[in-house]
């Protein structure tokens, strides 16, 4: 198959690693795929960010910053400029995919000769009351929809009245994720992605660490994300962050960690849940995205959305935990990560398509 992912701007979002690791995989199997991409628009706010930090003034768009994609793959075309992704920037395919609701609103346009369009819902993506009925509006779009978790495809149900959509869950690559040989656990340690966007609820975590940590004096806590603080959430100065961490060095954050720490008030998916449980970690995880459908009491604990206390109760229950039933919570954890891994996903993305495909050609 000829395939086309269509992207926003291709930085370290998860979202962008899900198609870097499909796109990697669908050419090991044979297809021919490209992937486009626009640069990213930098508001006031970042470009005096990074007068004051780097002593330099941004221009009003990057091209190619950090990214989960190579500047040396010959597939990958990065436009400079903000999009719309039109006729003449993206070849002739087989199957053309919007991985956004903006990038959906521009495949919709596109000639039928680009491929048959195909929506990869990677997020409910209404939490922006700016752009919120646009993105709902891309959930109607006679555009085949995957869905990447059950609660993606429980939440565009509940905005159309469908719930047919096929569901490909995300994977995790258990040669890069495993239990690090080169740290050693510590009873008392936490971890979790840090993010400034409200809707990934760092500050819910935060609050709870807090809470913990007044019953607990010796909790710690370690984070990492791809962005370093601002001051947006109150960082106590007793978590460990870590500025955009190479990936392979991942596996040792998740493995020093005694569980693994999820609070998104909304997720597609939330790729850090199968990767800690790759390296043994149990995760704390609130009701949405993949959580609900990856998270039990036999992997870890299942806790209300925005519910700090809750997940303060949980982290002191793991402080008080005996080592057999950590140990049995850690083994479960694994297993449901090694029955999620990437190429299995590949594999039923890779059927999805041909099967999807086959049926619109019959049709035709």
């Amino acid at each position: 198959m000829r395939i086309t992912f269509v992207l926003p701007y291709a930085g370290l979002a998860g979202g962008i690693k899900v198609v870097a690791i499909y796109t990697r995989l669908l050419r090991e199997m044979g297809h021919h795929v490209n992937v486009v991409s626009i640069s990213r628009s930098l508001s006031t706010k970042q470009k005096l960010r990074s007068l004051v930090r780097e002593k330099k003034w941004l221009f009003g768009s990057e091209s190619h910053g950090p990214s989960h994609f190579s500047v040396e793959d010959p597939f990958w075309t990065c436009y400079g400029h903000k999009g719309p992704i039109k006729n003449k920037h993206v070849p002739d395919a087989d199957i053309i995919i919007a991985t956004w609701w903006k990038t959906a609103e521009w495949v919709h346009q596109l000639d039928l000769r680009k491929g048959l369009k195909m929506y990869l819902c990677q997020g409910y993506e209404t939490h922006n009351v700016t752009h919120q009925k646009r993105a709902e509006a891309t959930y109607r779009m006679p555009l085949t929809q995957i869905c990447v978790s059950q609660w993606v495809r429980r939440k565009i149900g509940d905005l159309t009245g469908t719930y047919s959509q096929p569901v490909v869950l995300n994977g995790v690559d258990v040669h890069q994720f495993y239990p690090s040989a080169t740290v050693c656990r510590d009873a008392n340690c936490f971890g979790f992605m840090y993010s400034e966007e409200k809707v990934k609820g760092a500050d819910v975590i935060v609050k709870a660490l807090v809470q913990a940590k007044e019953i607990y004096p010796n909790i710690r806590a370690v984070a990492f994300g791809s962005r370093p603080p601002t001051g947006i959430v109150d960082l106590p100065p007793w978590i460990e962050f870590h500025h955009n961490p190479p990936q392979e060095s991942l596996r040792d954050i998740y493995s020093e960690c005694t569980a693994w720490l999820f609070g998104s008030r909304a997720e597609g998916f939330g790729l850090p849940i199968l990767e800690a449980m790759a390296c043994k970690t149990p995760v704390i995880g609130s009701s949405t995205g993949a959580a609900t459908y990856l998270i039990s009491e036999y992997c870890g604990y299942l806790i209300p959305t925005e519910d700090p206390d809750a997940m303060a109760k949980r982290i002191v229950s793991f402080v008080e935990m005996g080592a057999d039933e950590w140990g049995k919570k850690s083994e479960a954890a694994y297993q449901v990560a090694c029955s999620n891994d990437w190429n299995t996903s590949a594999t039923a993305l890779e059927e999805l398509l041909f099967r999807t495909l086959n049926d619109h050609q019959t049709q035709a």
